[in-house]
């Protein structure tokens, strides 16, 4: 009977695979198709429908920005363009269009350079970086072992210094580092767009006094959170408090 119950799993979870997989290659020509047609709130509901399924898929999130950059919904749009980037750094169509959104926003908050030693990290901590990481961590670890088996067995002669050695496994510790730090992007996001046009930025949650309205489309880095409310960094370095409705984050 367990046996008969197990086969019956297999076939369901085969049947779901290529049901998902057939609906995959449809919502994506007919959102196309009405994106082509100018439909683009129909467009928007089957790119969204992938994205439920793929939700790792730079390309959807760029169509989805596309769409909704041509419903003038400022905010979906770089929500949209940030997500395909965060999966996709080096999509330079994306970050030309996030560029052309980001110019339609009214009252945009400029940004401040970052200091040059963040700069340098974000750039060392890139999503697209965490395999090629991983990759030389496991190259890095498996010479090492695979060294001192073949010295052990014999098949090996030649001395490698002991500073050589722990070198290697030190440098295969920080790439595991640096492939967990690049990761990390990708399973949490610490950024978020602002949904709603002049949202009111608080001094304080709940009770606090308007400092001023964001505009939509603006990205803040959330800092705390309380039941509610974020509190966030503006571009500008500002500090305050937005409520969680009106932030959608990456």
């Amino acid at each position: 009977m367990s046996k008969r119950l197990s086969l019956i799993f297999i076939a369901t979870l085969i049947h779901l695979s290529v049901s998902a997989a057939g609906n995959y290659e449809d919502w994506w020509q007919k959102g196309n198709n009405y994106f082509d047609q100018k439909a683009y709130d129909s467009a928007a509901m089957y790119f969204n429908k992938i994205a439920t399924l793929q939700p790792h898929n730079a390309e959807v999130y760029y169509n989805l920005g596309n769409t909704y950059y041509r419903l003038n919904q400022v905010g979906k749009a770089v929500l949209n363009y940030e997500r395909a980037l965060k999966y996709d750094p080096g999509h330079k169509l994306a970050a030309d269009n996030l560029y052309l959104t980001q110019s339609r926003i009214t009252n945009r908050i400029q940004h401040i350079p970052e200091i040059f030693f963040v700069r340098w990290w974000k750039g060392m901590t890139g999503n697209n970086l965490t395999n090629i990481y991983a990759g030389i961590a496991a190259i890095l670890f498996l010479a090492a072992i695979g060294y001192f088996i073949a010295k052990r067995m014999g098949y090996v002669n030649i001395d490698v210094p002991v500073q050589l050695s722990a070198a290697v496994i030190v440098l295969s510790a920080v790439f595991v580092f640096l492939s967990i730090a690049s990761a990390r992007g990708l399973v949490s996001s610490n950024h978020a767009i602002v949904m709603q046009e002049g949202a009111p930025m608080m001094k304080a949650p709940k009770y606090g006094t308007s400092q001023s309205l964001i505009p939509e489309g603006i990205k803040v880095e959330i800092h705390n959170q309380e039941p509610g409310w974020h509190e966030v960094k503006l571009p500008d370095g500002r500090m305050g408090w937005l409520e969680q409705t009106a932030l959608e984050k990456i």
